[in-house]
């Protein structure tokens, strides 16, 4: 790379090479203010054309939008912040005889973590119809997401060709996207579900798409009635999801009741599984690293490689996975493939995880191909370390060089 003074040197030597200033004083002479003018034009120029030049390609691209856009054409949609889930038992007492209870979709609940404070909330409305003995009404296994629920508000104006619909929050958890389309002065009222490919839309699919925008964003994409039904002119465009913390609630375990639930007061929280699996947006590395491998399973997993891409990502919390054929082990096993896990925060993998992990991957497996979830084997290692230094070379005490070689270790 030309820096200044590189580009100001050469610029100098090139006219001393003329005979008609052999002989001149550029230091001494208003001249040096033009070359050193010019030398700063062409350092902006090739610095401007370096990083125009870098952009254009996933490799070498700095920025996320940039990574983000060269993602997008390789239909490779970005991880999104991922709400951390609990499961608890609710109880509730009426104060007065009732047939049922409804724990409507939204009910908050607040745990804390350290010294944070976090809401979770109910994914979907829940009918207890019937009471326990003691006249408590339980909701068993119900899941709690971390996160409120946020309403973003379109109008869809056919007319324009370039119309964009841009979620608000970068912070959004995109599997709790949900749009409703209100049509004919809401005498229509149609709710359209995520399509991830073509495959089965046709033209009166109610459908929409989802694909990355700016500065860690997302927007909607519907359809143009030959592939979905595209939304009638000044229909309204109702969409609602779950923003999240990402990590930072990852350990909850201690569940209240904001308020009243449908009217009753006596609510008791149980929990099951502590709160976990939430997560961050993809970094820019991890997405420069899973786009192309993303596009080349094309959804389906053929090779062994596609089952690792595909889990990665789809489960953020994977931090180590390994697959093979049932053909390596002894004796044979054909027509199966074995995948080994190993997740954030436990050894190995649960079997809730498991059960959620096969639901996903079966999918996009042949039909002779059988997944199986095995447990990892780990090797635990003990290290003793006697370290020594010279104490004329380092003003660091015995404590900091002990934490820096436990650190590097």
């Amino acid at each position: 790379l030309m820096d200044f003074e590189t580009l100001k040197t050469n610029l100098k030597n090139y006219l001393k090479n003329n005979t008609a200033f052999k002989d001149y004083n550029f230091e001494g002479s208003n001249m040096s203010v033009l070359i050193d003018l010019l030398s700063y034009n062409t350092y902006l120029n090739s610095f401007y054309t370096n990083m125009v030049a870098s952009e254009m390609f996933l490799d070498t691209a700095q920025l996320r939008d940039s990574i983000v856009s060269h993602a997008k054409e390789l239909n490779y949609l970005p991880r999104s912040y991922t709400s951390a889930r609990a499961t608890v038992n609710i109880s509730i007492l009426p104060s007065t005889s009732v047939s049922s209870v409804l724990i409507p979709r939204g009910t908050s609940f607040t745990s804390r973590v350290g010294s944070s404070t976090f809401s979770f909330t109910t994914a979907e409305n829940i009918v207890i119809n019937t009471a326990d003995n003691d006249s408590f009404y339980r909701a068993n296994d119900v899941f709690l997401y971390e996160g409120s629920y946020v309403t973003d508000t379109f109008v869809f104006n056919g007319d324009q060709s370039n119309q964009r619909f841009v979620l608000s929050n970068p912070t959004i958890d995109i599997s709790s996207v949900t749009v409703t389309v209100v049509e004919d002065s809401g005498s229509s009222i149609i709710p359209y579900s995520r399509a991830t490919s073509l495959f089965g839309v046709t033209n009166k699919s109610p459908v929409y798409f989802i694909q990355p925008a700016e500065n860690q964003q997302y927007e909607l994409v519907f359809g143009d009635d030959v592939f979905g039904r595209s939304p009638k002119n000044n229909a309204a465009l109702i969409v609602e999801y779950r923003i999240s913390s990402g990590e930072l609630p990852n350990g909850a375990s201690t569940f209240v009741s904001d308020g009243a639930i449908d009217g009753h007061t006596n609510v008791k929280v149980v929990t099951i599984e502590s709160a976990a699996s939430g997560s961050v947006a993809e970094s820019i590395e991890s997405v420069r690293y899973n786009a192309p491998r993303a596009v080349a399973t094309q959804e389906r997993a053929v090779t062994v490689n596609d089952y690792k891409t595909l889990l990665r990502v789809q489960f953020p919390e994977i931090q180590a996975i390994n697959a093979y054929g049932g053909e390596d082990q002894d004796p044979p096993q054909y027509g199966k493939v074995f995948i080994s896990v190993d997740i954030q925060g436990a050894d190995g993998i649960p079997d809730k995880n498991k059960a959620v992990y096969y639901d996903f991957i079966k999918t996009k497996t042949p039909l002779t191909i059988t997944p199986v979830f095995v447990n990892p084997d780990f090797t635990y290692i003990q290290v003793n370390t006697l370290v020594r230094y010279n104490v004329n070379v380092t003003q660091k005490t015995p404590e900091e060089i002990r934490i820096n070689v436990q650190a590097a270790i």
